[in-house]
């Protein structure tokens, strides 16, 4: 018993192997050829002279001797399938080759990774793509629809609220989202294009007439509808003075629907509008009449010399100016230059102010004679940046109680394409939720983004503290922007405020340590190893009181201690999912490393890194035995032949796992590809020692992406919802159909 429990103890341990981990890479044979490699050789010569004849011989001798061998061994050579493809690919029939793909795929002695290249074959030819579309058209147009009634009558028919009721808003919903949609759907969009193409690559096909009748409506419809969408922004764009981008959208309907009588009318009117805007442009500015008295006198002369001199009294001559003659022809220009002189002595408050009171009768053209160049100056985000601030404040204190008490109405009826008043109308259903669920809003209030209403307040701010760092307002400023930038989750941008002023010491304190953690995290997420550690040193360098810049210190020499050209990473997923990479023929690892057995040395579930070069480090289980703990690392030089095999293996298994399954995909990295070549080269012996040619890519196994269970979608294309309402306290059970998944090329057709 005590032997047993011994010996079950020495095999839960890990650690490395005392033997060597790679096996000696196998000596490579002649390959001689038999009779069916060369009929496989001549007939893909026969295929790339397009010599017909000589193809159908050698598939036939092909064929001879796959049966002489399946008769003879029992297993076939595997050929035929290929060289069937091959010889329907060289005909330059396309019906045909669609009918002869269609048989192989009848075959049962398909290899997997040609199965699904035809498959995909098949599945591109542009009709049968056409008409999938179609129908993903035709199941989201249905899917709309029954959705939305569904939904109602399961909550009606659950919670006992008036089915009448419930039913009535889906009906107004589902038919205001029939108008809004588009009348020819991107599904739709995609099928018309398949459809060209195939008229384009086979114009003599009997299918063609229907397809080029069908091609025609669609095209119509197409046109019709872009017509609509730039008639509509033409519309709105007159309605709000926008000249330009009224007369780009009627021009642009105008393609569609050439001689349309609305969108010339919109394109006349906008014309108008852009030549009135012209004219008043190059309009000279009214200038006074020679009324006799003297637009310079001699008095002003002072106030012109100090405005050209740096060191000039401004302020006083100004004031000695208004003195003289406050109602003078320049006492405009005086009081204007005084609210300046005001402002850049730091008294900004008083600047404001008397700029505000010169601003008053802008509109009126006997006003003073600065009013336009006082408001400009008041209402300039650029020049007056505190007055844009506090008017962005207020507007976000506006939004923030729009938003409580109105809800989705915070910015008013939602646009849906119709007269405003209806617009409002069919909002007044919404009301009863809107108060409803306000208690809901009140909760949700406190953990609201910070930047839900924007940042146009901070935006500001910052724009005043980078024109007048030490102006009067600045230190209030730059409370309000240390306090926002906390409550945003950025401590580092709040410190670098910190500097600027004094603040409390402990607050200083804690934005140190959160400023430290921030830019460390930053730094461990950096795929680049150089700027890793150049962030990690720097939060170490300049924050070194703190405990976050202790780990990063810790950090830097762990990086520094590991460099390697190269982190390409292989698991142990992978290598059990995919033995050829670690067989002979690849890395050459011993079987005994990957039986799970841990006493005879165990691959971590990190696996193998290629560290760049010739290096290979094994990582097996430590010797406690535990996953969780930290590998142990053996390092092995390889030759370029086996790095070369290798890397090649890993590619090729790669390609072929994500033609057989799209789940099991790996992901593009130019670096790693550059790594790959290179070993493929034979030129890995001398490593790219570039921080930037360093790549992290890590080959997964299906084990590491989907753990044991990987889910799978349901082939029935109803779901059963259970839904619940807080606001309303309401419970419903519906089925609903799902709608058919957008394409990867779909945004190309929107």
């Amino acid at each position: 018993m005590l032997v047993a429990l011994a010996l079950s103890a020495c095999a839960g341990r890990g650690g490395a192997p005392v033997g060597p981990p790679l096996q000696p890479l196998p000596e490579a044979r002649a390959i001689v050829p038999d009779d069916a490699d060369l009929a496989a050789r001549d007939l893909a010569a026969a295929a790339l002279a397009s010599s017909r004849p000589n193809v159908a011989r050698s598939l036939s001798q092909l064929e001879s001797l796959d049966g002489d061998a399946a008769a003879r061994d029992g297993a076939p050579t595997g050929l035929v399938p290929v060289a069937k493809d091959l010889a329907a690919a060289s005909a330059d029939d396309r019906a045909g080759y669609v009918r002869n793909t269609e048989a192989l795929l009848q075959r049962d002695d398909l290899d997997p990774a040609l199965r699904t290249r035809l498959e995909q074959s098949l599945a591109d030819e542009p009709l049968r793509l056409a008409q999938a579309r179609r129908r993903d058209a035709f199941v989201n147009s249905f899917a709309s629809v029954f959705n939305v009634i569904a939904e109602p009558l399961g909550r009606a028919a659950l919670s006992g609220v008036s089915a009448a009721a419930s039913l009535g808003n889906a009906l107004l919903g589902l038919a205001i989202s029939k108008h809004l949609e588009d009348d020819v759907s991107t599904p739709e969009r995609q099928a018309l294009v398949q459809e060209k193409r195939f008229l384009a690559e086979s114009p003599e096909a009997p299918e063609a007439p229907d397809v080029a009748e069908r091609i025609e409506e669609d095209q119509a419809r197409l046109a019709r509808m872009q017509r609509d969408k730039s008639l509509r922004t033409a519309r709105r764009a007159i309605e709000a003075g926008n000249a330009r981008v009224a007369l780009l959208a009627s021009e642009r309907a105008l393609r569609f629907a050439p001689e349309d009588a609305e969108a010339s009318e919109l394109r006349e009117e906008a014309a108008k509008m852009l030549l009135a805007e012209r004219s008043q442009r190059t309009q000279a500015l009214a200038v006074a009449r020679d009324t006799g008295t003297d637009p310079a006198p001699t008095a002003a002369k002072p106030l012109a010399v100090a405005l050209l001199d740096p060191r000039g009294d401004v302020a006083g001559e100004a004031r000695k100016l208004l003195d003289a003659d406050p109602e003078g022809p320049l006492a405009d220009e005086a009081r204007f230059s005084r609210a300046i002189a005001l402002g850049e002595s730091g008294h900004e408050t008083e600047m404001w102010e008397e700029l505000s009171d010169l601003s008053k009768d802008e509109d009126d053209e006997d006003g003073p004679n600065m009013a336009r160049h006082a408001g400009l100056l008041l209402t300039s985000p650029d020049t007056n940046p505190y007055g844009a601030f506090l008017a962005a404040r207020s507007q976000e204190t506006g939004a923030r109680l729009s938003w409580i008490f109105l809800g989705p109405l915070a910015g008013g009826a939602r646009d849906r394409d119709l007269p405003r008043p209806v617009e409002w109308l069919i909002e007044v259903p919404a009301v009863v939720q809107i108060v409803t669920s306000l208690p809901n809003r009140l909760v949700r209030y406190p953990w609201l983004d910070p930047n839900t209403f924007g940042r146009a307040p901070q935006q500001h701010a910052r724009a005043y503290l980078t024109r007048h760092p030490n102006g009067e307002y600045a230190s209030a400023v730059r409370e309000f922007l240390i306090t926002k930038e906390i409550d945003a989750g950025n401590p580092a941008a709040a410190y670098e405020l910190v500097k600027e002023g004094e603040t409390d010491p402990d607050t200083v304190a804690e934005l140190r340590e959160k400023t430290a953690r921030q830019v460390l995290e930053v730094a461990k997420k950096d795929r680049r190893r150089d700027l890793r550690i150049f962030l990690a040193q720097r939060a170490a360098q300049e924050f070194p009181g703190t405990e976050a810049g202790r780990e990063a210190g810790n950090f830097v020499r762990d990086e520094v201690a590991k460099a390697t050209p190269q982190q390409v990473r292989i698991t142990r997923n992978f290598l059990i999912e995919n033995p050829a990479v670690s067989g002979p023929e690849g890395l050459g690892i011993q079987p005994a490393h990957l039986d799970g057995n841990r006493a005879n040395g165990e691959l971590h579930p990190d696996g193998v890194v290629l560290a760049g070069g010739q290096l290979v480090e094994l990582r097996f289980v430590a010797a406690s035995g535990k996953d969780s703990d930290p590998p142990a690392i053996v390092r092995k030089q390889v030759s370029a032949e086996r790095l070369a095999r290798a890397v090649a293996l890993l590619e090729e298994i790669s390609i072929r796992n994500e033609l057989l399954d799209p789940g099991n995909d790996q992901q593009p990295d130019a670096r790693r590809d550059l790594f790959f070549e290179r070993a493929r080269l034979g030129l890995a012996g001398s490593p790219d020692l570039r921080p930037g040619a360093e790549s992290d890519y890590v080959f997964k196994g299906l084990g590491d992406k989907y753990g044991l269970v990987r889910g799978r979608e349901s082939i029935l294309p109803v779901d059963l919802v259970l839904q619940g309402s807080l606001p309303t306290l309401g419970l419903g059970a519906f089925p609903r159909i799902r709608s058919a998944k957008p394409t990867p090329d779909a945004i190309l057709y929107k």
